[in-house]
């Protein structure tokens, strides 16, 4: 019955989604790419015109919108097409090690870390795994992630299960509450953030984002002419999102060969710990204080492992299933950033460090079983590679660079509030 009524009512909100018969036209006075005028156009009479902000200029209005999961690929060609002509062309936005959702968000907002890499963690004080659906649906995920208090909404924690369920219908939902709180709030600062994406990209891949974004342009580009248009207006996503069907990763199977067992808490050295959750292309791992090396070449050894790495003494160490000499040595182009995102990555100053992480190939994941059962997996993120670690960055009001460090981004949102000091990193073995 909850099923039923509730996407019912998602069925319901998107019916505004129709589009209006009311046009807009954009003008680019000075030839610089992007929009310096908004025009509403009803019946051949322009209505309503908006001028954008002067570039470099500091609006007294921000509107910050977080589109999760959408690569700068994806991005850049629909700006190529035409569409989201109110903003300088897109940076390429750097995710960090692993490319996560929270993990990112808690450096593009410059909040304080989350307690998980992606909602469970392994808490070794505690000898317990904790976080995940219980914590998200009890509303004690904002605690857990403290980057979500910066959002000013985002959808409910009850929609979250139905974005593998009905994915084009919750975003369609989702981005219609958006358009309301954008045209009702006077608030001179907001920060939204539509997640819905990300589920869009896993379950029905590249293709469904791009068809959404063009939704978002559509809507988008009528409030700009409405009168936002004279607002800072940043998007930006938090990682990319790769392109192919992905399957399992054998965990369980190369732990045992290796002599290890996957557990629930760490009581010998044979125990492994992984509090998996979504179906990502990373693995996040916690062993018995200095199993790390034989954990990971175990790992490793499996069809569909990448790399592994791990910390020794503060010295990163890597292995991968070439044997490799220097396993971190790769190709920029594919694995961009690879030496100083995987050093950043094991210092993740989160209370609850895994000690190893694993990069899987791009045609395996790794994560909750439960989610399999319903998601088809047309895509996911996670991993050191292009294609998953590349979000974007977009402003009507500077001209970013062509790429950007996810650490480089928080100055051009103008936001008001203080970033949460930087916190220390504490070694896994060291704070247990």
């Amino acid at each position: 019955m909850f099923r039923s009524l509730a996407l019912a009512g998602l069925v319901a909100a998107c019916a505004g989604l129709s589009p209006s018969e009311t046009s807009v036209r954009t003008v680019d006075e000075d030839g610089d790419g992007r929009a310096d005028r908004f025009e509403l156009v009803t019946n051949g009479m322009v209505e309503r015109s908006t001028r954008a902000p002067a570039p470099g200029t500091d609006p007294e209005r921000t509107l910050v919108l977080a589109i999760d999961g959408i690569p700068y690929d994806v991005f850049a060609h629909e700006q190529a097409e035409g569409r989201f002509a109110a903003f300088f062309p897109a940076s390429r936005m750097l995710a960090p090690f692993p490319s996560l959702t929270d993990v990112s968000f808690t450096a593009l907002l410059r909040t304080l870390p989350s307690m998980a890499y992606e909602d469970k963690y392994y808490d070794r004080a505690a000898g317990e795994v904790k976080g995940g659906l219980s914590e998200r649906v009890g509303g004690d995920y904002r605690s857990l992630a403290p980057f979500h208090e910066v959002f000013d909404w985002e959808q409910p924690v009850t929609w979250g299960g139905f974005v593998y369920l009905a994915p084009s219908r919750v975003a369609e939902a989702e981005l219609l509450r958006v358009v309301e709180i954008i045209r009702e709030s006077e608030d001179p600062e907001l920060v939204l953030y539509l997640g819905s994406t990300d589920g869009l990209g896993h379950e029905d891949g590249r293709e469904a984002l791009r068809v959404h974004l063009r939704r978002i342009d559509h809507l988008l580009t009528r409030l700009l002419a409405e009168g936002v248009g004279g607002r800072r207006v940043v998007l930006l996503s938090d990682h990319g999102m790769s392109d192919e069907e992905t399957r399992r990763f054998d965990l369980e199977s190369a732990l045992e060969r290796g002599g290890y067992r996957l557990a629930d808490r760490l009581d010998s050295p044979a125990d492994v710990v992984v509090p998996a959750y979504g179906l990502i292309g990373s693995i996040q791992v916690y062993t018995a204080c200095g199993e790390e090396e034989g954990v990971a070449r175990a790992i490793v050894a499996q069809e569909g492992a990448d790399f592994a790495v791990w910390l020794a003494d503060d010295e990163v160490k890597a292995v991968d299933r070439r044997g490799a000499a220097d396993p971190l040595d790769r190709s920029p182009q594919l694995y961009p950033e690879l030496r100083r995102r995987v050093a950043e990555g094991l210092r993740y100053p989160t209370p609850h460090p895994a000690n190893v992480i694993v990069d899987l190939e791009p045609e395996w994941h790794y994560g909750l079983r439960l989610f399999e059962a319903f998601v088809s997996m047309a895509g996911t993120h996670g991993s050191a590679r292009y294609e998953q670690s590349v979000g974007f960055v977009a402003s009507n009001v500077d001209q970013t660079p062509p790429w950007m460090d996810v650490a480089e981004v928080y100055p051009y949102l103008a936001l008001e509030r203080e970033p949460a000091p930087v916190a220390r990193f504490v070694p896994a073995c060291a704070a247990g």
